[in-house]
C-alpha cells in the first residue's frame, strides 16, 4: 500500500489521542480481517476485495497498475503498451496465497484481455517483484507511482482500467470511538475514478495494515478510546 496514506492515518491519530502509542505492522488482507472479527487488531488498510457482513469497508483510493520493466527492455522505448504485449512477458505476479481473491480476479481480467498466463514466478513484496524484474524474470504489474530501481521503468496498457484499490477496515459494532472519527478525516477516492474503473478493478496484495494491541473485543460505545497500532 502507499506508505503515505498509513503516515496519514499514524498522524491524525497522534492528533486526537498523542499519549497513545502507534505500532504499524503490515500483513495479509484475510489474517488481518480475522484479528479484526476476533477483537485483537481495530483496525486495517488493506487491499481489496473483502467481503464480511460484520466488518466496515471503506474505500480510500484507487491506483493503476502499470507494467514494470527494464529499462532496455525493446518494448521500453514504447510510451504505453498493448496487451498483447504481455503475452510471454508478464512471467511475475505477486503470490496467490498472500491475497487469493485478489489473484482470481487478477487471472480473470488478465483472460478478458486475451492474456493467458501459465508458468510464473512468485513475489510477496513489491520489492521483491522488482528484484526479479531486474533479473531478467520478466514483467510484473505494480502500483502506479511506486518508486522504482533505476535500471527499471513502468509503461500503461492500453485499453483496461485496472487498478489496485485501498480500503480501512474495521467492526461495525465492536471498534474503539476514535476509529470513525479518523475514517471521515481520511482521503476519498478521486472523482475521476469512476464505475467503469471500479468494475475493471484488480487488486494484487495487501501490503500493510494498521493493528491495535491485543484485547478483548469490546463493543463501540463500552470499548476503549485509544487504539495502539502493533509493530
Amino acid at each position: 500500500m502507499d506508505q503515505e496514506l498509513l503516515r496519514t492515518f499514524c498522524d491524525l491519530h497522534k492528533e486526537i489521542l498523542p499519549a497513545c502509542p502507534i505500532r504499524p505492522t503490515h500483513g495479509d488482507t484475510a489474517h488481518l480481517a480475522e484479528e479484526i472479527l476476533s477483537g485483537k487488531v481495530d483496525a486495517a488498510i488493506v487491499t481489496l476485495p473483502l467481503r464480511h457482513p460484520d466488518l466496515r469497508i471503506q474505500e480510500l483510493r484507487r491506483d493503476r497498475l502499470v507494467v514494470c520493466l527494464r529499462r532496455d527492455n525493446p518494448l521500453a522505448t514504447k510510451s504505453s503498451l498493448q496487451p498483447s504485449d504481455l503475452q510471454g512477458n508478464l512471467t511475475i505476479l505477486y503470490h496467490p496465497q498472500r491475497h487469493p481473491e485478489a489473484h482470481e480476479r487478477l487471472l480473470e481480467l488478465l483472460a478478458d484481455a486475451g492474456i493467458q498466463i501459465e508458468e510464473y514466478s512468485c513475489a510477496s513484496h513489491p520489492s521483491e517483484m522488482q528484484t526479479l524484474v531486474k533479473g531478467g524474470h520478466g514483467f510484473a504489474l505494480i502500483r502506479e507511482g511506486t518508486t522504482l530501481d533505476e535500471e527499471l521503468t513502468t509503461r500503461p496498457v492500453l485499453g483496461v482500467d485496472w487498478t489496485v484499490d485501498t480500503a480501512l477496515i474495521y467492526h461495525k459494532t465492536r471498534h474503539p470511538k476514535t476509529v470513525p472519527i479518523l475514517a471521515k478525516q481520511l482521503p476519498k477516492p478521486r472523482p475521476q475514478d469512476n464505475k467503469e474503473t471500479m468494475r475493471s478493478k484488480a487488486s494484487v496484495s495487501a501490503l500493510a495494515s494498521i493493528a491495535a494491541r491485543k484485547r478483548p473485543p469490546s463493543s463501540a460505545k463500552d470499548g476503549p478510546v485509544q487504539m495502539t497500532l502493533i509493530g
